[in-house]
């Protein structure tokens, strides 16, 4: 795989390089599984209609269709890859020991994280047989023992099983030659990173998706310069958390008068990255189920055009826009952290935490002309064609200054670092600040300085 953006979601099929092999492979499979069967204490796993039929771990409602299929090859997909990752559950990468969390991965679009694999876990090789409707089979093979045969079921429902057992001396040999037939099939090339915006059409809401290496700057913004990462690692008591965004997307409310109409760009962060966040701000979180956190900006983002756009206009062609992206509308931003919950009726709602660099009382001042930067190269994207590789090199160099920016007004080091650790602390504990912008009892100077930068994180007691 090719180094990954720090903070975005990887797409499941970059992570390593597959090759596909022929569906006959599964001919010299089905045996091998027939004799798994009951050393694995399933006697029926390769029987029609059975109890214990290996149908049932791919999809309980079709386990017999899923058996024939497995059988008989039709619609059936296989491919070999050398394993270099470990792809697990959230609830399970967060058990892991703190070195292999930091080698994790959020894969996109899901609720599972990519370990790489420590040097000595990896060279093992797997076959992963992928079933119409989502199920997969793992087949893996264990180099130390050339006998030990693992199968690792995936059900349509994201339920894994696992049957492992050590067959017969006479099967070792069917074994290798099962892997190194499979190893010669056809070698298939990872695909590159999407790098440009994508339109995609609903019968409601039709929204942009933007590419990966937006996310990646609006990340940035949230970590660097909002300290979001603090914020997320406080849901939890005891786990530190990365900032992963899933996916950015871009979105134009046009609906209803044109004085109303607005941008809004997300960045929706990846489920590795927390879970509901109101329980920091409220004494409890909605009844309605929790979806996930989101980056938010809004602002106008209409097209600038002698000082005017479609809901303002300046006889000073004094409209706000961005130096970098030039051209857009930049009245009413507003930027927000929010952790959303399903729609009910007369509902609450989930925390809305505002995020802003114009308070006197902060040192984000000199942040803001690169939060309108970030904003506004959002809105060209939905209307960029050939452009938009200028726009990310645009981005990239917006970057490069915020992080000169960021050292000259001490924003950056090992001292803010301290301050995210001492954040954590005091947000766990729940402590809130109060109006007049001060921590509510008495806590020490080192904790009163990071109000310069973490303030807009914490409860503002009534």
């Amino acid at each position: 795989m090719a180094t990954p953006l720090a903070h975005v979601a990887v797409e499941r099929g970059r992570l390593e390089g597959v090759t596909k092999c022929p569906v006959e492979l599964l001919h010299q499979l089905v045996p091998l599984l027939e004799t798994l069967g009951p050393l694995a204490n399933h006697p029926g796993l390769m029987g029609e209609h059975s109890i214990d039929s290996i149908g049932k771990g791919i999809d309980e409602s079709k386990f017999d269709e899923c058996r024939a299929r497995l059988v008989s090859g039709d619609g059936m997909q296989v491919v070999h890859k050398a394993r270099k990752f470990d792809v697990l559950f959230c609830d399970a990468a967060d058990a892991l020991p703190p070195a292999q969390r930091r080698q994790c991965v959020a894969v996109r679009g899901t609720n599972e994280v990519a370990r790489r694999l420590d040097p000595d876990e990896r060279g093992s090789t797997e076959i992963v047989v992928a079933f119409p409707g989502g199920g997969t089979l793992a087949v893996r093979r264990q180099h130390r023992n050339p006998r030990h045969l693992v199968v690792l079921l995936t059900s349509v429902t994201k339920k894994k099983r696992v049957l492992e057992a050590d067959l017969p001396e006479g099967d070792a040999p069917k074994l290798a030659a099962l892997f190194e037939q499979a190893a010669r099939g056809e070698r298939q090339p990872i695909p590159p990173p999407r790098t440009t915006s994508r339109f995609v059409s609903l019968v409601k809401n039709s929204y942009w998706e933007l590419p990966p290496w937006y996310a990646e700057a609006l990340a940035k913004l949230a970590q660097d310069v909002f300290r979001l990462h603090a914020f997320v690692s406080s849901t939890s008591l005891s786990l530190s958390r990365a900032l992963f965004v899933d996916r950015a997307t871009a979105h134009r409310m046009d609906s209803g008068a044109p004085s109303t109409h607005r941008t809004l760009i997300k960045g929706i962060l990846h489920r590795w990255s927390g879970g509901c966040a109101c329980r920091l701000h409220r004494s409890k979180a909605p009844a309605e189920a929790f979806q996930r956190l989101e980056v938010r900006l809004e602002f106008c983002g209409g097209c600038i055009a002698d000082g005017r756009c479609a809901r303002h206009w300046s006889t000073d062609g004094a409209l706000p826009q961005s130096g970098h992206f030039p051209g857009i509308c930049m009245k009413g931003l507003k930027v927000e952290l929010r952790c959303t919950h399903a729609h009910a009726q007369g509902a609450l709602g989930g925390l809305r935490v505002p995020l802003n660099v114009e308070d006197d009382k902060m040192g984000l001042a000199f942040a803001k002309g690169f939060v309108v930067d970030v904003a506004a190269c959002g809105a060209r994207l939905m209307a960029a064609g050939a452009e938009q590789k200028e726009l990310e090199l645009d981005m990239s160099a917006s970057l490069a200054t915020l992080a000169d920016a960021r050292l000259r007004h001490n924003h950056a080091g090992e001292h803010m670092m301290q301050r995210d650790r001492t954040a954590v602390h005091l947000l766990r504990k729940r402590e809130p600040i109060h109006k007049n912008g001060k921590l509510a009892g008495r806590v020490s100077a080192e904790c009163s300085a990071i109000l310069k930068t973490h303030k807009h994180l914490f409860r503002v007691k009534g």
